[in-house]
């Protein structure tokens, strides 16, 4: 399933990747092809990987490359499958493969019963005492979805409150490289809303089959009561009953994707001598 999702994914469309180039401060010596860029010799990925979680399957071989007169390919955040392609095309090569980054994905069964049942006994305890707290606290709180300049910038205003370099993040550039972003079709934020209070934001992708968390906030005056955890409990609650397949939480390996269920794939970086 991951393979499809990787293939569907928004960051291997062209409005996607074209927006993630605006992010970045290139020479004008980097030529942009479809899903690759160019420079000094070497194909690259397009587009930076802080912010593009997969990667689109680039079609090369030795005759396009030395047609561009390229002397290496060096690519990031590639599934196995990628990977293997690559080394069919380039199996007289030099090839370096090393790990790069992990995924993390929730494949969602037929009911929220079976979904409580498949976590492991002390994970299923543990957010059963978080819920239950939150829901002794707050039994009004409502899950919401918007795609309004409002809920946006309630997102980014609670995001720079984030400690550490999250909380620097949301600079100007990103800012308006998330607002364009929402602006697509699929694009929305989840929010989970306290009182007319806004306690979490989840700023996400979704199709006809699954939810992509693509980043997300949480007002840290209701820290006591997990806000992040619960928001995202709350949207794969949403997806179970709506009959969605997925729910993916995309790179990063922090500690609450696991505890709701999900579980890890590796991605790989790839290098090529030509």
């Amino acid at each position: 399933m991951i393979i499809d999702q990787i293939k569907n994914s928004p960051f291997v469309t062209k409005e996607f990747l074209e927006l993630a180039v605006q992010l970045e401060n290139l020479s004008e010596e980097v030529k942009h092809k479809d899903n690759y860029s160019m420079q000094e010799g070497t194909i690259t990925n397009k587009g930076s990987r802080d912010f593009i979680d997969y990667r689109p399957s680039i079609e090369l071989d030795i005759e396009i490359i030395e047609t561009l007169q390229c002397t290496k390919v060096s690519l990031d955040s590639l599934h196995f499958f990628q990977i293997q392609e690559i080394v069919e095309s380039f199996s007289n090569n030099s090839l370096n493969i090393s790990k790069g980054d992990q995924v993390v994905n929730l494949v969602l069964p037929a009911s929220y019963e079976d979904y409580l049942a498949e976590l492991p006994r002390k994970k299923r305890h543990e957010l059963k005492r978080k819920t239950s707290r939150f829901q002794n606290l707050y039994p009004k709180a409502e899950l919401k979805e918007s795609k309004s300049l409002e809920i946006f910038d309630i997102f980014v205003e609670l995001h720079k409150t984030s400690d550490g370099a999250k909380g620097s993040f949301m600079n100007d550039k990103v800012i308006d490289f998330f607002s364009k972003l929402l602006a697509l079709d699929g694009w929305k934020i989840y929010y989970l809303e306290v009182d007319a209070t806004v306690i979490a934001c989840c700023f996400v992708f979704e199709d006809e089959k699954g939810c992509y968390l693509y980043n997300s906030s949480k007002n840290n005056m209701f820290n006591k009561s997990n806000p992040g955890i619960i928001i995202i409990h709350k949207i794969i609650q949403k997806l179970i009953t709506d009959r969605y397949e997925f729910f993916d939480f995309l790179k990063g390996t922090e500690r609450y994707k696991f505890d709701l269920g999900g579980t890890a794939t590796q991605l790989y970086d790839i290098e090529v001598k030509i």
